[in-house]
This record gives structure tokens, C-alpha cells and sequence, in this order.
């Protein structure tokens, strides 16, 4: 009774401390919060025009004129606030409907240009292409704003950020416009205003603004604001003003896209089904602050199918979300502690015993009330012969405290009509310097006979900035702690961990950026019995050229109780380990190359011990991008263990191709071979953009696995959708 209070009690304590921090210490937490220096430094101030540009790419517009051009950019790295190699000018305009943006991006040699590939969407352009990219904080609220990328070929990208995250999930209807020009290029941007949230009244709004220039071929980052090395454009506390706008009201955004989705499969048995289906989402914009998406038999045919993963842990896998409907806005949603916890975890909705299951339909309302951030998230599920029908549904609110901190809950539910099964989080981030800032949570679980409260929690502090890392936590999980919709790696454990970083930027050749960093890791069960301990360096030297070279050095130790569920290393072998004290020592070295040359490859070798024996593993990627017609990558990876009760040797192949035929018209396909399970999985689709940012895809997907030792067939399935995209 008394170990059953004392673990209950440490949850509350940790609220407790959550809350003392926001109403015991509000001045300290206000003076923590001053804003880094230099924001607001830079101004821009946008002109109103009667007559909007023509959006083509061709800046002699003489509307353009109109507005000041401002160049005054600054390195960020690998020279902080030094003159930039290459000169950008920026423009901006305005009016009733839309924000105009226009770039000159000067080029002393077009022809080294990095320009990879020719898509409309791309999420990964900024890591790889010469890029544009600026932010827009229209609450001027320094936590949530939107981004906008593209290269000289227009190619795009989207996203939200949320309180120095990147939400790259977001994509909206706006236009971008390129055109080559002797010296360089030029862009122009036109962002309607129905597609993004705002103050309204009549007053003049000083927004957020920050713009940043990549060149890859000399790997430097050019910045209109000067942020610290290290800090990338999410942090919208660094931006600086955007002056001028005045007189917007909030502009109806109303869109409505309906599918068509048909298809055929064939299973083992030799059973053929075909399929037909219809369905259709809708976004609705309430108000300037609020917005309501709406999705009826909701079908994800499009979505490309989760990397394989070889695990030679006792821990379930984490596999990331990758429905559009789950990504957009999922920042709001994040309470936990990365892959060891999450307490929403959208994975879990569509899915029942690893089955699929269909959602009958969902909706999601997100915005800002006030101080407040708010999110609601419901979906039904279609009853099934192994799952009834399941009403999902998550709320979250966040209330922002000072310039940076917050304090949030959030409630999840999964309910059928004879079960229902509810989860209560708290957390909260407070700044209480430049760098340096407490977080936590605490998730509570209502048990099923009402009697018993599951709990897990997590506080730590935090200090980082560039040269220097130093971060302690304490994070612990009861052994009956299972949230409805929430992902768990590790249950019945106390952790306690730090970690040191020292950073040194010497600019040189064989060393842009050196850092050197030590971790610890005390794990034990909930009774105070050592389960885990964690020990290992790591030097991460960056080169100049943008190469990475990573050594580590670990030492573990891992405790296997009788009473724990079997630990089956390798399945088809039937090769066990035993319970018992493990402790060995491994070491890795890894070249990771740089992603902004058309050829690049990476390697990472490890050997040491692994339990009771051995394991040596060697990690190799690399992609090529010969034209702006085509982009080749892959990755291999092989674990040879050896160990007293068996040898095996795992294999884990992935092979990517992907053809832009036009910016509008591109086929990928996804072959992928995992020699633990024995599994070929094999994806192609085809993705076809039309009208309005409306979608069509033809999608085969083929699963064959060893039986018997021969490859079989397990599953065929060929789906076509068809999407139009009505917005008004």
C-alpha cells in the first residue's frame, strides 16, 4: 500500500513543481523570457497596392517599384555576421487578398547552381537544393507561424511551426513563380490570405518575419535577421518585424476535396476482392484564429508504406506517421518524450491487433482562443469481425505564459459501447534564460476497475545553444501505464540521465564544427532493482565541405528478469536470450556525407559485444540525382551476432527511384528486403497533380516472403484515387 502511494505520489509532486514554476516564480519566468538579441532589430515595412503583381517569376512589374528592396543580408554560417558570398534582394506587397513576396537571388555562377529536382512538392528541398526560405509570424506570438521554401525551378515546400518545430505535413494552395536570369534568378511568391490565421482589426499588425538563403555548393547559410549558429528559421523568437499591414479581414477558406477510389487485390489463399470506394475532406476556416478539418470514409491509398527495420532490441519498434489527415497541425498534439513515450500516438487510430481498420470518418479543430493554443481530434472506426466500432478522439490545450513558455493538458479516450478508456496529461516548458529551460509531464491513466491510477512522468532541465549542451532528466513508467492512444517502448522503469556537450567552431577545413558529448544513462524497475546502464562518448566533427565524421564509444549493461516476457532474438531461429546480467562495451564510427551534391554516400561501421557474444554491423546509404529527371537512392545494412546459443547474419536492403516526368507528373517506387522476417516488399505509384492542387494516384503494392525456402507471394494490390480539390 505504501509503494502504491509513493507511486502515485511522484506524478502529483511533479505537476505540483509544473505549476509552482508558473504561479510562484512569474517574474523570474518573465525575465528568462527577455527576447535574443537583435530581435526586432531588422524591419521591413510591406506597401499596400490597389494592383497586384502578375505572378510569373518576371520582376519588371512595375508595381514591384512600389516597395523598397532590401539586400542587407548576413552569414550565418560558416562566417556569423559576415558579408554574404552572394547578394538577395527582397520585396514585399500586399493587398485585400493576398501577401506578394519577391526575391533576386544574384549568382556570380548560375551554372554551379544546385538544383536537384524538378517537382512541384518537395519536403526535402531545403537539405538538398540552393533554397529560399522565409517565415511569417502573424500573431507576432514568437511560438506559431508558417514557412514557405522553393528552388530556382519552383519546386515548393509548406509547413507549420509550432513552437520550434517544423510541421513540413501542411500543405496549402499558394504560388510560386521562377525565372533564370544572366546574373542569378528571381522568384515571386503570392500567399493568399484565406490560407493562414491572423489578427483582424484595423490597427496596424507587426508580424514576424525572417528569410534565410542556402548555397549548398559552398554549404553557407544566409539570413535576413542573424540567429545564433545552430538555430534554424522555426525559431520564430529570432525573426524580425514585418510593418505596415493593415486593414485585412479574415478571408473565408472554405475547401472541399471528394475522392474516388477503386482497386483489386489477391491474397495467399489465391482470393481475389475488388474494391470501390468514395469520400471527402473539407477544410473550413472559423473565424481569423480557428480552424475545423473535416473527413468522411476517410482512405489513405495515396501513403507511402513504413521503412523495414531490423530490431535486435526487446522493445517495440517506433514507425512515424505518415497520414496527411494525423500530420497537419500534430505539433499541438505532442505530449511525451519522443519514441520512449508518446501520449497521443495517431498510429494507433486505423489500426486493431496490427490489422488495418476503417475510419468511418473524423474531424479536427485547432487554433488560438486568446492565450490559449486548443485542439480537438476525433475519429470513428468501422466495426470489424476482430474490433467494434471505436470513437478515438484527443483534446489539447496550451496556455501560453510570458514569450516562449507554456503550460498545457491534454485528455485521449478510446470508448466502444462497452469499454471506455481515458487518459489525463499535464505538461508544461518554462524559459528561464536565452538557453536554458525546465519541461515536463505527467500522464495519468484511469484504470479500469476505477481503483488503480497508472502513471508516468518526465522532468528535466535543459541548456543548449551552440557551443555548449547540458541537459539532466528523470522520466519514469508504471508497469500497467498503456494510454488508448498512446506509444509505449518501455513500461515499469525509472530513468535517470545526463548529458554534456562541448562545441567548438574553428572554421577550418578538417573541422567547421567540432563537438564532443557524454551521456548516462541509470535505469531501473519501479521497485529500485538496476535494470539498465548506459555509458558512451561520442566526437562529432563537421568538415567544412558539410561531411560529418562520428566516433562513439559504449559501455552497457542490461538486466533480463525471469519474470520478463521471453527476449526471442531472432524468431525463425528460435534464438533466445536468458535472463541474467549483461554487460558489454561497443564502438561505431560513421562518415554521414553532405546531402547538397548530386552524388553522396554514407557509412557506419560498429563491432563490440552484444549480450553474451558479439555483433559487428556495417550501415551503408548513398543517392544520386544525375538530372532534375531523376534521383537514386539507397541503403544497405548487415548485423553478423554471434552468440554462445547461435550465429545468424541479418540483411536489410532499400532501394528508392524516383522520375519527375514533368513538376506535375512523377513515379516512385519502393523496394525494400528485410532477411530477418524474410520479407520483399515492393510500392510503385504514380502521383499526378492537376487543376487546382487536385491529385491523382495509381498505386501497386506487392508483399512476398520465404516460405519453405522460396519466395511467395503473400499479397498483390493495385489502388487508383482520384481527388478534386474545390476551394472558395
Amino acid at each position: 500500500m505504501l509503494a502504491s502511494r509513493a507511486r502515485t505520489a511522484v506524478p502529483v509532486l511533479v505537476l505540483g513543481l509544473l505549476v509552482t514554476l508558473l504561479l510562484v516564480f512569474p517574474a523570474r519566468l518573465a525575465a528568462g523570457q527577455a527576447l535574443p538579441d537583435g530581435h526586432g532589430e531588422r524591419t521591413y515595412r510591406a506597401v499596400r497596392v490597389d494592383t497586384p503583381p502578375v505572378i510569373d517569376g518576371d520582376l519588371s512589374d512595375p508595381v514591384w517599384q512600389q516597395a523598397e528592396a532590401s539586400a542587407d543580408f548576413v552569414q550565418q554560417v560558416p562566417d556569423q555576421g559576415a558579408p554574404p558570398s552572394e547578394r538577395t534582394e527582397l520585396r514585399v506587397l500586399y493587398d485585400d487578398d493576398a501577401l506578394y513576396v519577391s526575391f533576386y537571388v544574384y549568382e556570380s555562377d548560375p551554372s554551379a547552381r544546385t538544383r536537384t529536382m524538378l517537382r512541384y512538392r518537395w519536403d526535402s528541398i531545403w537539405r538538398l537544393d540552393d533554397v529560399i526560405r522565409f517565415s511569417i509570424d502573424t500573431f507576432h506570438d514568437h511560438r506559431r507561424g508558417y514557412a514557405f521554401s522553393f528552388n530556382a525551378f519552383g519546386t515548393k515546400q509548406d509547413a507549420q511551426l509550432d513552437n520550434g518545430t517544423w510541421l513540413s505535413s501542411w500543405d496549402e494552395v499558394w504560388d510560386v513563380r521562377t525565372r533564370r536570369e544572366e546574373d542569378g534568378w528571381s522568384a515571386e511568391v503570392r500567399v493568399p490570405f484565406r490560407i493562414i490565421r491572423f489578427p483582424v482589426g484595423d490597427q496596424e499588425q507587426v508580424w514576424g518575419l525572417q528569410i534565410e538563403r542556402t548555397l549548398q555548393r559552398t554549404n553557407e547559410s544566409i539570413q535576413w535577421v542573424l540567429e545564433p549558429p545552430g538555430f534554424s528559421l522555426s525559431r520564430l523568437e529570432y525573426a524580425g518585424h514585418l510593418e505596415g499591414i493593415s486593414g485585412l479581414q479574415p478571408r473565408r477558406n472554405t475547401q472541399v476535396v471528394p475522392y474516388v477510389a477503386a482497386g483489386g487485390s489477391r491474397l495467399l489463399t489465391g482470393a481475389t476482392e475488388g474494391t470501390a470506394d468514395i469520400g471527402v475532406d473539407a477544410k473550413l476556416a472559423l473565424g481569423p484564429a480557428l480552424s475545423l478539418d473535416l473527413t468522411y470514409n476517410t482512405n489513405f491509398a495515396q501513403v507511402e508504406v513504413d521503412d523495414q527495420q531490423v530490431n535486435l532490441t526487446r522493445f517495440p519498434l517506433f514507425f512515424p506517421e505518415k497520414r496527411e489527415f494525423f500530420l497537419e497541425s500534430s505539433g499541438l498534439f505532442n505530449v511525451g518524450l519522443g519514441q520512449d513515450l508518446q501520449m497521443f500516438f495517431s498510429r494507433r487510430i486505423g489500426l486493431a491487433s496490427g490489422q488495418p481498420v476503417p475510419l468511418l470518418g473524423g474531424a479536427r479543430l485547432t487554433g488560438k482562443a486568446g492565450p490559449f493554443d486548443v485542439g480537438v481530434l476525433t475519429t470513428q472506426t468501422e466495426s470489424t469481425a476482430d474490433s467494434p466500432s471505436t470513437n478515438l478522439s484527443a483534446g489539447r490545450v496550451r496556455w501560453n505564459v510570458g514569450s516562449r513558455s507554456y503550460l498545457g493538458g491534454m485528455v485521449t479516450t478510446a470508448a466502444t459501447d462497452a469499454t471506455a478508456k481515458h487518459t489525463v496529461a499535464a505538461d508544461g516548458r518554462f524559459w528561464l534564460g536565452r538557453f536554458l529551460r525546465a519541461e515536463g509531464f505527467v500522464g495519468v491513466l484511469a484504470g479500469q476497475d476505477g481503483s488503480s491510477h497508472p502513471t508516468a512522468f518526465s522532468t528535466a532541465l535543459v541548456y543548449d545553444q551552440d557551443l555548449w549542451g547540458v541537459t539532466a532528466r528523470s522520466f519514469g513508467v508504471d508497469d500497467a501505464f498503456d494510454p488508448a492512444l498512446g506509444f509505449v517502448r518501455r513500461r515499469d522503469l525509472f530513468r535517470h540521465e545526463a548529458r554534456v556537450r562541448r562545441g567548438w567552431r574553428l572554421n577550418r577545413t578538417w573541422a567547421r564544427k567540432l563537438d564532443v558529448s557524454g551521456d548516462f544513462s541509470y535505469l531501473t524497475n519501479r521497485q529500485g532493482a538496476l535494470d539498465t546502464r548506459e555509458r558512451f562518448v561520442t566526437v562529432r566533427n563537421e568538415l567544412a565541405s558539410g561531411d560529418v565524421v562520428r566516433f562513439t564509444v559504449q559501455k552497457s549493461l542490461d538486466r533480463l528478469e525471469a519474470t520478463d516476457d521471453p527476449f526471442v532474438l531472432h524468431p525463425r531461429k528460435g534464438i533466445l536470450i536468458s535472463p541474467g546480467f549483461y554487460e558489454f562495451t561497443y564502438w561505431s564510427l560513421a562518415y554521414q556525407g553532405f546531402q547538397g551534391r548530386a552524388f553522396t554516400a554514407s557509412v557506419e561501421a560498429r563491432g563490440g559485444g552484444f549480450y553474451n557474444g558479439d555483433r559487428s554491423s556495417l550501415n551503408m546509404s548513398g543517392s544520386w540525382r544525375p538530372s532534375p529527371h531523376l534521383a537514386l537512392s539507397g541503403d544497405y545494412q548487415i548485423n553478423d551476432v554471434q552468440l554462445p546459443q547461435g550465429a545468424f547474419t541479418t540483411h536489410l536492403q532499400r532501394v528508392r527511384i524516383s522520375v519527375p516526368i514533368t513538376a506535375r507528373a512523377v513515379a516512385d517506387a519502393f523496394v525494400q528486403w528485410n532477411g530477418l522476417t524474410q520479407a520483399l516488399n515492393t510500392q510503385v505509384r504514380l502521383h499526378l497533380i492537376y487543376g487546382r492542387d487536385s491529385n491523382f494516384y495509381v498505386v501497386f503494392a506487392d508483399h512476398q516472403a520465404d516460405v519453405d525456402g522460396r519466395l511467395t507471394e503473400q499479397s498483390r494490390a493495385l489502388q487508383t484515387k482520384l481527388a478534386y480539390r474545390w476551394y472558395w
